[in-house]
């Protein structure tokens, strides 16, 4: 079952142009694409197992969802059309790709849903943890914020 409805995904569409609601666009394998790739990009940070239909899917990811198939939709109905791309369906997707972005840096948040990754911490090396152990003769990063002269690299 698709995460999105037909409404959400038109929403995005120019009716006049292209609608999606019984006028036989509607594809679904692309649909299932979409879904896969916003979703295993958003597994980096949220617990995507039970997102499974339109009910338990959040309104912000079928939002970005509905973005991005909408985006493609209108990329492959007016591809021979333009040489650089529908430059609408380029903004749908550039927005969709923001709100992941913000979804998995947390700067953006799901209402209601918590991370499973605490988004606070540094991820890269030397973080804090690093830090506070004594450097060693192999490690002399580690430690604290500082450096010594005459010391080959």
């Amino acid at each position: 079952m698709a995460r999105v409805s037909d409404a959400e995904v038109g929403a995005w569409l120019e009716v006049t142009k292209l609608s999606i609601p019984g006028s036989g666009v509607e594809d679904s394998e692309l649909l299932s694409h979409m879904e896969a790739e916003v979703l295993i990009r958003l597994s980096t940070v949220y617990d995507t197992s039970t997102w499974l239909d339109g009910v338990t899917t959040p309104k912000i990811v079928r939002t970005i969802i509905s973005k991005m198939y909408a985006s493609f939709l209108l990329d492959k109905a007016y591809s021979e059309n333009q040489d650089g791309g529908n430059d609408y369906a380029a903004r749908l997707q550039a927005n969709a790709d923001l709100l992941i972005t913000g979804l998995v840096d947390g700067l953006i948040t799901i209402p209601g849903i918590d991370p499973t990754v605490d988004q606070t911490e540094p991820s890269f090396y030397p973080n804090d943890a690093s830090s506070a152990q004594r450097p060693t003769a192999d490690d002399m990063s580690l430690g604290g914020p500082w450096f010594s002269l005459g010391q080959a690299f």
